[in-house]
């Protein structure tokens, strides 16, 4: 008689391996394993599939971030503001003008594109200052840090001063209030004047000199400065008020103080005759450059408030003028926006070749069974075949190429619907500025320099209108209005934002990186989300886990359909042996 535990060994192969129970056959002389792998044939072959479809939605997506990362490479390149020699957006990008000083710590300049090229001289007679106090020189022991105390103020005692004044152009009444504690210190009275002025006015305590000022922040004549302390009495006996305190004298707050202009003659390029000018402040630009003054350099020449705009001799044996010599070079701005062309049109070709990328449909993703008898090298290369086409006529992507092109074609309008600029994009025509899209077909939506020269000549002669054509601006909310208002790269920008986000973002709702990155479908059915490529991979996931515990339920169905046979086997061979015993 048979063992009956003899017939069921652990089955390993098979459909579903594992290790369950299985019975191998012994009884029925089937190999039952091979015939449960055959009637899972279609289980296996849905599985499969869905598993294909779902790869083919991961490649997608990665092709996806891909380009992503190449999208947000040109706009962190070119479009960060905190990358100042790459950012396309400020018009100093634009400025060809060079300034160089003789002396740099006394004077130093700029130039705009609006400065002539030639050599500039400045005198400075006097520095603006602004309006202040200076009080005299105290007798403390630890500067800054000395506490309030020293100067016969006690915790609880409440100081109050009440300050008047303009602050070049902004001007303001304030009641400065400071209660004393045990650490205050003249530094802590200092901050206080500053923050409840809000920065108009401010003060220190110089540590070299032992003298404590309040003053204005903005300097020129318009600066005034009026203080009043209406702080009691330190006690019954002290009749000092703080300004004594701090040095600063009843006769020095009678009336208020003033600022101080600056006072300069100017030579400007092509000229020879000095202008006197009158300048509230150190740094100020006068036709197109910019002066930032330091120290005098001027004593003898005629340079007063009365002769304002006026010419003047210069005193040129004791006076020792500083020159600016301002020259052009349009390099740096063909370079800046070749480069950026270059770059541009690499991730241009990119796209297009992205969408226009045929597929093979002899190649789809490997399964399992597949990859376990291929080499890794012939997985790879089949792969690599298998992933060709997976974004071609991608809609997302081609509206992003469109609207790149367009921001270059559609001429740059201002509120009134006239261009921005004399110039305009492409190579045909005077005022072309010598930049236009590929006529190749093969290079669609690519844009290049095609005329050195007029992009040159552009830069050199319209240097203002050549940054108009590229960044004005726009403050209308209308969609439409804003993109016909903008400047080419301002709408190159926005185009980007759009579809990847701001710099510096990564998990955001623009276009791609929403399609690419972000899943909405949480729910068990899978029926909800927007589309998005993760929502598609999580509901084809919840469609495997379906079509996979099927096949393991009809796997088990059909096994347990054969060990019922087997079973029935069993028995009748046990019959036929004792039959054969009997008769025997």
């Amino acid at each position: 008689m048979a063992d009956s535990t003899s017939s069921m060994p652990v089955g390993t192969t098979g459909a579903g391996g594992g290790n369950m129970l299985r019975i191998t056959g012994l009884n029925t002389g089937l190999d039952i394993d091979a015939m449960v792998k055959k009637m899972l044939t279609a289980d296996q072959t849905k599985v499969d599939n869905a598993k294909q479809q779902q790869q083919l939605i991961q490649w997608r997506q990665e092709a996806y971030q891909s380009i992503i990362s190449d999208v947000k490479d040109l706009q962190s390149a070119y479009f960060d503001i905190t990358n100042s020699s790459n950012y396309l957006l400020s018009s100093n990008s634009y400025n060809n003008m060079t300034a160089t000083s003789s002396d740099a710590a006394m004077v130093s300049g700029k130039a705009s594109s609006s400065a002539s090229v030639g050599t500039y001289k400045i005198l400075v007679k006097q520095l603006a200052q602004n309006a202040d106090l200076t009080g005299s020189k105290m007798s403390v022991s630890s500067g800054s840090s000395t506490k309030l105390s020293e100067l016969g103020l006690s915790t609880g005692d409440n100081i109050s001063l009440d300050l008047v004044y303009n602050n070049g152009g902004t001007t303001g009444s304030k009641t400065v209030t400071f209660a004393v504690k045990d650490s205050s210190t003249i530094q802590d009275l200092a901050d206080a004047i500053k923050n409840q002025t809000n920065g108009d006015v401010t003060a220190r305590f110089n540590e070299l000199t032992n003298q404590f000022s309040i003053q204005t922040s903005a300097t020129g004549s318009s600066s005034t400065l009026s203080i009043t302390d209406t702080t009691e009495k330190y006690n019954d006996e002290d009749t000092k008020d703080i300004l004594n305190a701090l040095g600063i004298s009843e006769d020095k707050t009678a009336t208020a103080v003033e600022g101080k202009d600056a006072l300069v003659a100017i030579k400007e390029a092509n000229s020879n005759d000095y202008i006197v000018s009158k300048q509230s402040s150190n740094n100020f630009t006068v036709n197109g450059v910019t002066y930032s003054i330091s120290d005098v350099n001027s004593t003898n020449s005629d340079i007063s408030e009365s002769n304002t705009g006026e010419s003047i001799s210069v005193d040129t044996t004791t006076d020792n003028p500083v020159s600016i010599s301002v020259t052009q070079d349009t390099s740096k701005v063909h370079d800046l926006v070749s480069n950026f062309l270059d770059k541009y049109n690499k991730l241009v070709d990119e796209i297009r070749d992205k969408l226009t990328e045929k597929k093979d449909y002899d190649y789809q993703p490997l399964t399992s069974t597949q990859e376990s008898s291929m080499s890794d090298t012939d997985i790879t290369n089949w792969n690599n075949k298998a992933k060709q086409g997976i974004l071609r006529s991608d809609d997302n992507l081609q509206k992003m190429l469109d609207d790149l092109t367009n921001a270059f074609v559609s001429p740059v309008k201002d509120s009134d619907g006239n261009n921005v600029s004399t110039f305009y994009f492409g190579s045909i025509g005077s005022n072309s500025i010598g930049i236009d899209t590929s006529s190749e077909v093969a290079d669609a939506g690519n844009v290049t320099i095609t005329d050195d020269t007029k992009f040159a000549e552009a830069l050199q002669n319209n240097a203002d209108a050549i940054m108009k054509l590229f960044t004005a601006t726009s403050d209308s909310t209308d969609t439409s209005t804003k993109f016909n208002q903008s400047g080419i790269f301002q709408r190159i920008n926005q185009i980007l934002t759009n579809n990847v986000g701001s710099i510096g973002s990564t998990y955001n709702t623009a276009i791609l990186t929403k399609y690419a990155n972000i899943q909405d479908d949480y729910s068990i059915s899978g029926g909800s989300g927007t589309g998005t490529l993760p929502d598609q991979i999580y509901q084809k996931q919840l469609i495997i886990d379906q079509l996979t515990d099927k096949m393991s339920t009809d796997q088990t169905k059909y096994y347990n359909q054969f060990t019922e046979l087997e079973t029935a086997m069993e028995k009748l061979n046990a019959q036929q042996s004792t039959l054969s015993a009997y008769f025997s």
